[in-house]
């Protein structure tokens, strides 16, 4: 009994550090949030290159979570240009070029509408 006892105890503070507020957590690549965070960073992204075609994400690597007076998201990706021009919507896209890794922050309060993005290093 008591080593039961032990054992969940163990458990129930194992969970309480793996949640614990402040702290990084990985995000599931469906969340709603973080998908929301990268379509905000890769429109920024696109509109700060001097191209006519739009870079997308190929693979989401990396896509963490820290709640910070709001929530901020470090989300890593395999981005590549495409045969889609910028200006076009609705496009079956294919990459042209090799990938190359972006790591995107970005800082979200969605009670506030509000989102910006604080660092991006692509590689």
């Amino acid at each position: 009994m008591k080593l039961i006892t032990v054992t969940i105890l163990a458990l129930l503070v194992a969970g309480a550090y793996s949640a614990m507020p402040g702290g990084l957590r990985d995000v599931d690549v469906e969340d709603a949030g973080m998908r929301n965070a990268l379509d905000m960073a890769v429109n920024k992204h696109n509109l700060a290159k001097n191209d006519m075609f739009r870079n997308d994400v190929v693979e989401v690597v990396r896509a963490q979570s820290q709640v910070v007076a709001g929530v901020k998201y470090i989300i890593t990706v395999k981005m590549a240009r495409t045969n889609c021009r910028k200006n076009k919507t609705n496009e079956v896209c294919h990459p042209t070029a090799e990938p190359y890794q972006c790591t995107f922050t970005v800082w979200s309060r969605p009670w506030m509408n509000e989102i910006q993005e604080l660092d991006e290093k692509c590689s």
